[in-house]
């Protein structure tokens, strides 16, 4: 005999599903909420990253192309802080004008797609190896920072350092990432 009536308990049986979909669901929702804050992050740090690495190897080809002798330099003569001079000819003068190219800043992309991405990291590659080639011309070895160097002052230690906070702002919405402002704040 069929009972039209349905059971109270008919609802227990799938509660454990109820409550397994539920926080599946839920779960699903705020892990792609943390992934795209994670992802974000992340390319800041790495973007960072190979930026400060580019703008090392501009630094260590303006270091350079100042270096290179020059007889009607005599405000150079006067500095207390004197490094040698050096004497490569034309093939150094070609390495350093190869190697500014390579990382002039007004010509490096900031933009967030394939192309300029891959079009940064192959100037990086590039430029890391016309400094290769550059330092074996005037016989330096490569620029390495070592652990027990004492820290200029000004440049930060580790409690000196800048922190970047990230303010969330109502601007965008959920789905945008570029709801998030980055401001710089001393500890």
């Amino acid at each position: 005999m069929a009972n039209p009536q349905p059971d109270d308990f008919d609802s227990l049986f799938n509660l454990e599903e109820e409550y397994y979909t539920e926080g599946y669901n839920l779960g699903v929702a705020d892990g792609s909420r943390a992934g795209r804050i994670e992802g974000r992050l992340f390319g800041l740090e790495k973007g960072f990253e190979k930026f400060a690495a580019m703008g090392t190897l501009a630094g260590r080809n303006a270091v350079w192309e100042a270096r290179i002798s020059d007889q009607d330099s005599a405000a150079a003569e006067q500095s207390e802080f004197k490094l040698p001079k050096l004497s490569g000819g034309a093939r150094l003068q070609k390495h350093l004008q190869t190697l500014f190219a390579l990382t002039e800043a007004e010509s490096l992309s900031t933009e967030n797609n394939e192309d300029s991405v891959s079009d940064f990291d192959d100037r990086l590659k590039r430029a890391e190896g016309k400094v290769k080639v550059i330092e074996k011309l005037v016989s330096e070895g490569p620029l390495v920072f070592e652990a027990s160097q004492p820290v200029a002052s000004g440049s930060g230690n580790a409690q000196e350092r800048r922190q970047i906070k990230i303010k969330r702002t109502d601007a965008g919405g959920e789905s945008s990432m570029e709801d998030f402002n980055v401001r710089h704040a001393r500890s």
